[in-house]
């Protein structure tokens, strides 16, 4: 971690050069900049919380994934007036998982819940117990990646410009990692479908 985290000190030292004499490039190397500083500021915020992670994991180890019925009965019908139009449920032996979607025509919403209890739960949803930890907050010619709050939930919300499409990624309730894509579905009506899934009944389950 020392040395990670000299590394991207000395990336900023130069970076910070650059800043002063590029010139045209000024802009760039300011956001890389700004990029560098995030990721150490998000080092060092995984470094104070990987205890509590390790913690996490252990725990999780020993719960019990939901069942394909307590999915079934958690999953909204319907989306934004859209109806459930494919629906794959713990598909891998020993991981809870639930994937839906909901469309009609071109406009889709797609839904991946991984639970992370169990041993191979507890693992796959690693990355989303970091990411959650993290900060994020990129803007580039193709889009953005940010950390918002939507419905008292941090998300990782990502805009891709060229396809007009959003998503969402969580960890919720410290166990569940939650994915959702959208095609065609305005940024207004993210925190509708957050509410619409009701994701307190899945530790309710």
């Amino acid at each position: 971690m020392i040395f990670r985290r000299l590394k991207y000190l000395g990336c900023i030292c130069i970076l910070g050069m650059m800043l002063v004499s590029c010139g045209d490039n000024a802009k760039q190397a300011k956001d890389e900049l700004n990029k560098a500083k995030n990721d150490i500021k998000n080092a060092q915020e995984l470094a104070k919380e990987s205890e509590a992670m390790v913690d996490n994991i252990n725990t999780l180890k020993e719960e019990s994934h939901l069942t394909e019925e307590e999915f079934k009965t958690w999953s909204p019908d319907t989306l934004l007036g859209m109806p459930l139009t494919s629906s794959t449920i713990n598909m891998i032996p020993g991981l809870g998982s639930c994937g839906n979607t909901y469309s009609i025509k071109n406009k889709r919403i797609r839904v991946m819940v991984i639970d992370g209890a169990g041993e191979k739960g507890a693992g796959s949803v690693s990355p989303y117990r970091m990411s959650s930890k993290m900060d994020y907050n990129e803007e580039n010619t193709w889009g953005y990646t940010k950390s918002k709050i939507i419905n008292g939930i941090k998300v990782k919300e990502s805009y891709l410009k060229g396809n007009e499409k959003y998503s969402l990624s969580m960890f919720y309730d410290e166990r569940f990692a939650v994915d959702i894509e959208t095609q065609e579905v305005s940024k207004e009506d993210l925190p509708r479908i957050l509410e619409e899934l009701n994701l307190e009944e899945l530790k309710n389950l």
